[in-house]
C-alpha cells in the first residue's frame, strides 16, 4: 500500500494548520496500518531520579497510586508517571482496572486464586500479589468471560 501527503497553497488555513484528504477507498487501510503500529510501538514515559525513561507496555506489569503520585511498576523497577489512571486504562485491552489505584497487565497475570470469603487475589508473574476490590469483582469476571479464561 502507497499512501500520498500532498500539500499545497491555502490562504485560508492558519499556520498551525493541516489539510489533508484521503481517498475514501483508502480509509480501512490506513486504519488498519494505524492499529497495526499502535500495537507493536506503544510505548510511555516514566520517570526515575530526573530521567525521563522511554518503557514498552508490555513490559509493565501494574500501574498504581500512591498518595499524590502514580507510579508503573516492571519487573526491574517502579517508575513514576504523569499520567492518570484513567488515561492509561484507556490506552490498551492489554490492562484491567482491579480497583481504584490499580490497574493490571493481563500479559503478567500468572492466576487469579479466589477466597472462600469471596475475595480475588491477582497472582503475577513477578510474584506479587493484588487484591481485586470488591467493586470490582464483577469487572474481572466479566472480563475473563468475555476471553473464555
Amino acid at each position: 500500500m502507497e499512501i500520498k501527503i500532498t500539500t499545497k497553497e491555502d490562504s485560508t488555513l492558519k499556520y498551525d494548520e493541516i489539510h489533508i484528504s484521503i481517498e475514501a477507498n483508502k480509509v480501512t487501510q490506513i486504519n488498519k496500518l494505524i492499529e497495526y503500529i499502535n500495537l507493536y510501538s506503544k510505548k510511555i514515559k516514566a520517570y526515575k531520579n530526573n530521567e525521563i525513561i522511554e518503557l514498552n507496555l508490555n513490559d509493565v506489569i501494574t500501574f498504581y497510586s500512591d498518595k499524590k503520585n502514580n507510579y508503573c511498576r516492571t519487573k526491574e523497577e517502579t517508575y513514576r508517571i504523569k499520567y492518570k489512571l484513567y488515561e492509561i486504562e484507556n490506552i490498551t485491552k492489554d490492562f484491567i482496572r482491579i480497583s481504584k489505584s490499580t490497574i493490571v497487565n493481563i500479559n503478567h497475570i500468572k492466576c487469579f486464586d479466589i477466597g472462600t470469603t469471596g475475595s480475588v487475589i491477582v497472582k503475577l508473574d513477578d510474584g506479587t500479589n493484588e487484591l481485586v476490590s470488591r467493586r470490582k469483582i464483577k469487572d474481572v469476571m466479566r472480563y475473563l468471560d468475555e476471553r473464555s479464561i
